[in-house]
Protein backbone atom coordinates (compact mmCIF):
# COMPACT_ATOMS: atom_id res chain seq x y z
CA UNK A 1 0.00 0.00 0.00
CA UNK A 2 1.28 3.41 -0.98
CA UNK A 3 0.42 6.44 1.11
CA UNK A 4 0.38 9.91 -0.47
CA UNK A 5 -0.94 13.37 0.23
CA UNK A 6 -0.66 16.89 -1.18
CA UNK A 7 0.94 19.51 1.02
CA UNK A 8 1.41 23.27 0.73
CA UNK A 9 4.89 24.22 1.94
CA UNK A 10 4.53 26.67 4.87
CA UNK A 11 6.95 29.56 5.17
CA UNK A 12 7.88 28.59 8.76
CA UNK A 13 9.74 25.57 7.33
CA UNK A 14 11.60 27.72 4.81
CA UNK A 15 14.94 29.50 4.88
CA UNK A 16 15.96 33.08 4.13
CA UNK A 17 15.55 32.37 0.41
CA UNK A 18 11.93 31.19 0.86
CA UNK A 19 12.94 27.61 0.12
CA UNK A 20 12.11 24.53 2.19
CA UNK A 21 14.96 23.75 4.57
CA UNK A 22 16.47 20.29 4.62
CA UNK A 23 15.50 19.80 8.25
CA UNK A 24 11.96 20.85 7.31
CA UNK A 25 11.98 18.28 4.53
CA UNK A 26 13.09 15.61 7.01
CA UNK A 27 10.22 16.55 9.32
CA UNK A 28 7.69 16.26 6.50
CA UNK A 29 8.89 12.81 5.46
CA UNK A 30 8.84 11.70 9.09
CA UNK A 31 5.22 12.87 9.30
CA UNK A 32 4.38 10.93 6.15
CA UNK A 33 5.80 7.76 7.70
CA UNK A 34 3.73 8.32 10.82
CA UNK A 35 0.54 8.95 8.85
CA UNK A 36 1.08 5.71 6.95
CA UNK A 37 1.96 3.46 9.89
CA UNK A 38 -0.85 4.71 12.12
CA UNK A 39 -3.35 3.37 9.56
CA UNK A 40 -2.18 -0.07 10.74
CA UNK A 41 -2.13 0.76 14.45
CA UNK A 42 1.64 1.13 14.66
CA UNK A 43 2.14 4.87 14.33
CA UNK A 44 4.52 6.75 16.61
CA UNK A 45 1.91 7.65 19.22
CA UNK A 46 0.28 4.22 19.12
CA UNK A 47 3.59 2.48 19.75
CA UNK A 48 4.54 4.83 22.57
CA UNK A 49 1.44 3.73 24.45
CA UNK A 50 2.94 0.23 24.40
CA UNK A 51 6.41 1.44 25.38
CA UNK A 52 7.80 1.10 21.88
CA UNK A 53 8.93 3.58 19.26
CA UNK A 54 10.11 3.77 15.67
CA UNK A 55 13.76 4.83 15.52
CA UNK A 56 15.46 5.97 12.32
CA UNK A 57 18.80 4.24 11.66
CA UNK A 58 19.79 5.37 8.18
CA UNK A 59 18.50 7.89 5.73
CA UNK A 60 19.65 8.83 2.26
CA UNK A 61 18.29 11.86 0.41
CA UNK A 62 18.65 12.51 -3.30
CA UNK A 63 17.61 16.16 -3.48
CA UNK A 64 17.14 17.52 -6.97
CA UNK A 65 15.23 20.63 -5.93
CA UNK A 66 13.73 21.91 -2.69
CA UNK A 67 10.29 23.51 -3.10
CA UNK A 68 9.46 27.14 -2.43
CA UNK A 69 7.12 28.42 0.25
CA UNK A 70 3.43 27.98 -0.63
CA UNK A 71 4.34 25.53 -3.39
CA UNK A 72 2.07 22.48 -3.47
CA UNK A 73 3.89 19.15 -3.52
CA UNK A 74 2.82 15.52 -3.37
CA UNK A 75 4.56 13.32 -0.81
CA UNK A 76 4.39 9.56 -1.31
CA UNK A 77 5.81 6.79 0.87
CA UNK A 78 5.77 3.01 0.97
CA UNK A 79 7.29 0.08 2.82
CA UNK A 80 9.91 -1.93 0.92
CA UNK A 81 9.71 -4.76 3.46
CA UNK A 82 11.81 -5.94 6.37
CA UNK A 83 15.24 -7.50 6.74
CA UNK A 84 15.89 -8.96 10.17
CA UNK A 85 15.44 -6.15 12.68
CA UNK A 86 15.21 -3.47 9.99
CA UNK A 87 12.20 -2.04 8.18
CA UNK A 88 12.87 -0.34 4.83
CA UNK A 89 10.86 2.68 3.69
CA UNK A 90 11.16 4.94 0.64
CA UNK A 91 9.77 8.40 -0.10
CA UNK A 92 9.16 10.64 -3.09
CA UNK A 93 8.27 14.31 -3.18
CA UNK A 94 6.86 15.51 -6.52
CA UNK A 95 6.02 18.94 -7.84
CA UNK A 96 2.74 19.74 -9.57
CA UNK A 97 4.20 18.77 -12.95
CA UNK A 98 4.86 15.27 -11.61
CA UNK A 99 8.64 15.67 -11.38
CA UNK A 100 10.38 13.91 -8.47
CA UNK A 101 12.24 16.68 -6.67
CA UNK A 102 13.25 14.76 -3.51
CA UNK A 103 13.74 11.00 -3.16
CA UNK A 104 14.71 9.18 0.00
CA UNK A 105 15.53 5.68 1.24
CA UNK A 106 15.44 4.91 4.97
CA UNK A 107 15.84 2.07 7.44
CA UNK A 108 14.11 1.87 10.83
CA UNK A 109 13.96 -0.32 13.92
CA UNK A 110 11.40 -0.53 16.70
CA UNK A 111 12.84 0.25 20.13
CA UNK A 112 11.51 -0.96 23.47
CA UNK A 113 11.59 2.36 25.32
CA UNK A 114 11.68 0.75 28.78
CA UNK A 115 14.33 -1.90 28.13
CA UNK A 116 16.13 0.40 25.62
CA UNK A 117 16.69 -2.47 23.20
CA UNK A 118 15.62 -3.19 19.65
CA UNK A 119 12.51 -5.36 19.20
CA UNK A 120 11.99 -8.13 16.69
CA UNK A 121 9.53 -6.88 14.09
CA UNK A 122 7.52 -10.11 13.88
CA UNK A 123 3.80 -9.50 14.20
CA UNK A 124 4.31 -5.77 14.88
CA UNK A 125 4.37 -4.97 11.17
CA UNK A 126 2.05 -7.77 10.12
CA UNK A 127 -0.52 -6.56 7.60
CA UNK A 128 1.71 -4.10 5.78
CA UNK A 129 1.72 -4.37 2.03
CA UNK A 130 5.28 -4.05 0.77
CA UNK A 131 6.45 -2.73 -2.59
CA UNK A 132 9.89 -3.38 -4.11
CA UNK A 133 9.97 -0.01 -5.93
CA UNK A 134 13.13 2.02 -5.37
CA UNK A 135 12.79 5.78 -4.96
CA UNK A 136 16.59 6.21 -5.15
CA UNK A 137 19.57 4.30 -6.48
CA UNK A 138 20.03 2.66 -3.06
CA UNK A 139 18.44 -0.72 -2.41
CA UNK A 140 20.37 -1.13 0.85
CA UNK A 141 22.07 1.43 3.05
CA UNK A 142 25.50 0.32 4.21
CA UNK A 143 27.70 1.84 6.87
CA UNK A 144 29.18 5.29 6.29
CA UNK A 145 32.96 5.22 6.51
CA UNK A 146 35.10 8.26 7.21
CA UNK A 147 38.13 8.62 4.92
CA UNK A 148 40.91 6.33 6.15
CA UNK A 149 43.51 7.96 8.41
CA UNK A 150 41.70 11.31 8.24
CA UNK A 151 39.77 12.81 11.16
CA UNK A 152 37.22 15.63 10.76
CA UNK A 153 38.35 18.94 12.24
CA UNK A 154 36.30 20.30 15.14
CA UNK A 155 34.16 23.26 14.18
CA UNK A 156 31.52 23.52 16.92
CA UNK A 157 32.09 22.73 20.57
CA UNK A 158 29.51 22.00 23.24
CA UNK A 159 26.24 22.52 21.39
CA UNK A 160 23.78 22.23 24.27
CA UNK A 161 20.79 19.95 23.74
CA UNK A 162 17.56 21.87 24.37
CA UNK A 163 14.13 20.48 25.21
CA UNK A 164 12.79 21.68 21.86
CA UNK A 165 15.22 19.33 20.10
CA UNK A 166 13.72 16.19 21.65
CA UNK A 167 10.95 13.94 20.40
CA UNK A 168 8.65 11.53 22.23
CA UNK A 169 11.46 8.97 22.69
CA UNK A 170 13.21 11.62 24.82
CA UNK A 171 16.21 11.87 22.55
CA UNK A 172 17.24 14.35 19.84
CA UNK A 173 14.98 14.15 16.80
CA UNK A 174 16.62 13.03 13.57
CA UNK A 175 15.86 16.35 11.85
CA UNK A 176 17.86 18.30 14.45
CA UNK A 177 21.09 16.61 13.37
CA UNK A 178 20.37 17.66 9.80
CA UNK A 179 19.83 21.22 11.00
CA UNK A 180 23.19 21.13 12.80
CA UNK A 181 24.89 19.83 9.63
CA UNK A 182 23.50 22.55 7.39
CA UNK A 183 24.11 25.26 10.01
CA UNK A 184 27.78 24.29 10.07
CA UNK A 185 28.72 24.08 6.43
CA UNK A 186 31.81 26.10 5.46
CA UNK A 187 31.21 29.81 5.03
CA UNK A 188 30.16 30.58 1.47
CA UNK A 189 28.93 27.04 0.77
CA UNK A 190 25.61 27.10 -1.07
CA UNK A 191 22.82 24.90 0.23
CA UNK A 192 21.05 24.93 -3.13
CA UNK A 193 20.11 21.59 -4.67
CA UNK A 194 21.06 19.30 -6.25
CA UNK A 195 22.87 17.37 -3.53
CA UNK A 196 22.92 13.99 -1.83
CA UNK A 197 22.79 13.67 1.94
CA UNK A 198 23.56 10.38 3.68
CA UNK A 199 23.06 10.11 7.46
CA UNK A 200 23.78 7.20 9.80
CA UNK A 201 22.27 7.41 13.29
CA UNK A 202 24.47 5.41 15.66
CA UNK A 203 23.43 6.32 19.20
CA UNK A 204 20.77 8.51 20.76
CA UNK A 205 21.59 11.90 22.24
CA UNK A 206 19.74 12.63 25.47
CA UNK A 207 18.44 15.73 27.28
CA UNK A 208 21.07 18.06 28.78
CA UNK A 209 23.93 16.47 26.87
CA UNK A 210 26.34 18.49 24.80
CA UNK A 211 27.51 17.65 21.31
CA UNK A 212 30.61 18.38 19.27
CA UNK A 213 30.13 18.74 15.52
CA UNK A 214 33.17 17.92 13.38
CA UNK A 215 33.54 18.49 9.65
CA UNK A 216 35.95 17.44 6.94
CA UNK A 217 36.09 18.20 3.21
CA UNK A 218 37.60 15.28 1.28
CA UNK A 219 37.52 14.72 -2.49
CA UNK A 220 34.55 17.05 -2.93
CA UNK A 221 32.45 15.50 -0.15
CA UNK A 222 31.63 17.03 3.25
CA UNK A 223 31.98 14.51 6.07
CA UNK A 224 30.38 15.19 9.44
CA UNK A 225 30.72 13.47 12.80
CA UNK A 226 28.51 14.45 15.73
CA UNK A 227 29.66 13.26 19.17
CA UNK A 228 27.63 13.51 22.35
CA UNK A 229 28.91 13.21 25.94
CA UNK A 230 29.28 9.43 25.62
CA UNK A 231 29.95 8.39 22.05
CA UNK A 232 29.60 9.19 18.34
CA UNK A 233 25.92 9.77 17.64
CA UNK A 234 25.83 10.54 13.91
CA UNK A 235 28.05 10.25 10.85
CA UNK A 236 26.95 11.96 7.65
CA UNK A 237 28.11 12.90 4.17
CA UNK A 238 26.93 15.72 1.93
CA UNK A 239 27.86 15.52 -1.73
CA UNK A 240 26.97 18.26 -4.19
Amino acid sequence: MYFSFDYTIPNFLCDNHDTLTMWGCARLLQQAADNHTKMFGIGFQQLIENHKAWVLCRTYYDVRRLPADYEVVNIRTWSRGTDGLYAWRDFEMKDQAGNVIVASATSWVILDTEARRVCRLGDIVKGFEHHPDLATDREKLGRIRLPKDVEPSLIVENQQVKLSMLDHTQHVNNAEYIKWIFDNLPEGTTTNAPFRLDVEYLQETQPNEKVNISRLMHNGTHYFRIDNNRTTSVIATLEK
